[in-house]
């Protein structure tokens, strides 16, 4: 099974190619050509990179993917002094924990399994509902089908319930004509 490679790798690695092309000579050359060569192929050619050199690269609004990959570019290959280099890979380890802690955190079997609803308010009542039937109440001009609906919803379960003969042909015309002069006398 290959490896997935995303738009997003791809800007990433253009950005990288781009910071490597640009630095000084000596950390230039201290970048094997095959690793080079990699950027230099598989980046975004579209993609259009520009590094500040006086802003620190974390300013530069770079994908998060190009500067850990600069990171570790730094590590393996720039950094000379090795008690500095132990500190910074303790720092990496000290935050992929923190990473792990926050995971095992976020998808915890007790969060998972746990009742959402014991944990949302109670909602309010409605009080565009609670306007209106205070209006229905002092308005007798105006008719509330509520109750209708109901009796109609209980008269529609109650035919659903019971098995369907099949009609003739003569009888769903005669229906169909009854429904239609039924809703014109209304």
């Amino acid at each position: 099974m290959g490896a997935v490679i995303t738009r997003e790798d791809l800007k990433a690695y253009a950005e990288v190619d781009y910071i490597i092309k640009h630095m000084n000579e000596k950390y230039y050359t201290k970048v094997p050509q095959s690793l080079q060569k990699f950027f230099e192929e598989i980046k975004d050619p579209d993609y259009k990179v520009y590094v500040n050199p006086h802003k620190p690269l974390q300013e530069q609004g770079l994908t998060k993917y190009a500067l850990e990959i600069i990171a570790l570019l730094h590590i393996k290959y720039w950094c000379e002094d090795q008690v500095r280099k132990e500190e910074l890979l303790e720092k990496m380890k000290k935050n992929q924990e923190k990473f792990e802690a926050k995971l095992r955190e976020q998808f915890s079997a007790d969060k998972l399994f746990s009742n959402p609803k014991t944990n949302e308010p109670e909602p309010e009542p409605d009080k565009m509902v609670t306007a209106y039937s205070k209006y229905m109440e002092n308005n007798p001009d105006i008719q509330d089908y509520t109750d209708l609906r109901e009796e109609t919803k209980n008269a529609e379960s109650l035919a659903e319930s019971m098995p369907q003969k099949k009609n003739s042909i003569f009888k769903k015309i005669s229906l169909f004509f009854t429904k239609i002069f039924h809703k014109s006398a209304e």
